[in-house]
């Protein structure tokens, strides 16, 4: 039985991933979500299911700074990571990083001002282009607008501009695989590159990068399944 375990970014909630979840579970994978709170939901820490098989996929799927809130005894346990637009240090190191950590600095304001539903709106606009909102995460999002945790989206967003010099722990054998997005109007392509070269430093598999045409932050109308399928068959 092959597994997955998935932690959405900041802003976002277990809803991301509806789209994609289908296709994994009607080839029999079990999937399990992770989610952080935002809009006030159950906080969910999803556990590997202990069983005796073999050449089993232990597989974590992590979002933009899904990677730093994901437990790191579930990178540890994990066969395969999966990182769609993340990131180790989200500010970059070139000219663009005092521009950048304005922007943080005005969302952060926002938020303290309790403008969080303002920030929210234009920060999902901003991850989903160039295409339009999921319909099961726009759902979710308009619905739940009402009892965001602003304690929490405050606290998580100043994890975006905190230096960070070394990698959370996970196996330097593990198969990783790497979604980056041409389009991304979020995260700065200096900080993906950074993080590319750090895991291709740390780990002693290199990892496999994939490009994504016309796909912005948040990934939308993309055969995820797929993409997957075909780069485990292509390592095999």
């Amino acid at each position: 039985m092959n597994q997955v375990i998935t932690q959405h970014g900041w802003g976002l909630d277990q809803s991301f991933w509806d789209d994609y979840k289908v296709e994994f579970q009607k080839n029999g994978w079990h999937w399990q979500d992770n989610e952080r709170g935002y809009f006030s939901k159950n906080v969910n820490q999803s556990k590997w299911i202990n069983n005796n098989l073999t050449n089993q996929i232990k597989m974590v799927l992590c979002h933009s700074l899904g990677f730093h809130l994901i437990q790191e005894n579930l990178l540890y346990e994990a066969s395969h990571v999966v990182f769609i637009n993340s990131f180790n240090n989200f500010l970059p190191s070139s000219k663009k990083r005092n521009l950048i950590y304005r922007s943080l600095k005005r969302m952060e304001k926002k938020i303290i001002l309790f403008e969080a539903e303002v920030v929210l709106k234009e920060f999902i606009r901003r991850s989903f282009l160039p295409n339009n909102m999921t319909i099961n995460f726009q759902n979710m999002f308009h619905e739940n607008l009402g009892g965001l945790n602003n304690n929490l989206l405050l606290n998580d967003l100043k994890k975006l501009y905190a230096d960070k010099n070394s990698l959370k722990s996970f196996k330097k054998n593990c198969n990783v695989i790497i979604l980056n997005s041409k389009n991304d109007l979020i995260l700065d392509q200096d900080s993906s590159e950074n993080f590319i070269e750090l895991l291709n430093k740390t780990l002693t598999k290199k990892p496999t990068v994939i490009e994504l045409d016309n796909q912005g932050h948040c990934l939308s109308n993309l055969n995820f399944y797929l993409i997957i399928k075909r780069t485990l068959d292509n390592k095999l």
